[in-house]
């Protein structure tokens, strides 16, 4: 079942965070993306200004977010700080057991 191959695959990805990294659990950005889709809810945003820098030698290449309006440029991104977790894991394992 698709779900149960997910399940394991993110198992994987838990345990690679944990053994590399000591976390205990792992970031999964794509599927907290989607969360935000279904329940906008889920995630605390706030609005700032962000940009990849291609200029300077020192951050070339990095997503720079102006969290302080330090530039004064105007917001032009909703940046997820939070995530009720406990509500993204039931969401999350609620979709998977779904799938055929």
């Amino acid at each position: 079942r698709p779900g149960e191959f997910v399940a394991e695959l993110l198992d994987h990805f838990v345990k690679f965070h944990q053994d590399r990294f000591g976390w205990p659990g792992a970031p999964i950005h794509d599927a907290v993306t989607i969360a935000h889709l279904i329940d906008p809810t889920l995630v605390t945003t706030l609005a700032m200004n962000v940009q990849i820098d291609t200029i300077s030698s020192l951050c070339m290449g990095r997503t720079v977010a102006d969290r302080w309006s330090v530039t004064g440029l105007p917001a032009n991104v909703n940046v997820g700080l939070d995530i009720d977790r406990d509500r993204f894991v039931t969401l999350l394992l609620g979709r998977l057991s779904q799938l055929a």
